[in-house]
């Protein structure tokens, strides 16, 4: 077995667990696109091997070592968007905790004005 088959197989198996976990709603699909393009690149790669090879000649390297690279840099591409999306959420998860705590004061203030008025 060479090493496009293997990264054939991983292509493949990347596109199929983001569908299923895309139908079975583990993953929203705004994220989901993301590992398909990993999945779709990879076996894209895989699929056209003169493709692979034509870059690794034109690089200097091994073809196997050219589809790690092109790997890597997908994987590390998808992991950079992850953070951006999760330092997304904290920012607005600290703003929604915060107008929660003025919201809670102002109900506070409100039922001590309600009740000093009596």
């Amino acid at each position: 077995m060479n090493f496009h088959s293997v990264f054939l197989a991983l292509g493949l198996l990347t596109i199929a667990g983001t569908l299923v976990s895309l139908r079975r709603e583990y993953i929203r699909a705004e994220y989901s696109v993301s590992w398909l393009v990993v999945g779709i690149i990879l076996t894209g790669l895989a699929a056209f091997p003169r493709l692979l090879d034509g870059v690794a000649r034109d690089l200097g390297v091994r073809p196997e070592a050219c589809f790690l690279i092109a790997g890597g840099t997908l994987i590390s591409a998808l992991v950079f968007e992850i953070s951006r999306v999760v330092s997304r959420l904290r920012d607005e998860n600290v703003m929604l905790a915060q107008r929660v705590a003025i919201l809670e004061y102002q109900i506070g203030e409100l039922s001590k004005d309600g009740t000093q008025d009596r």
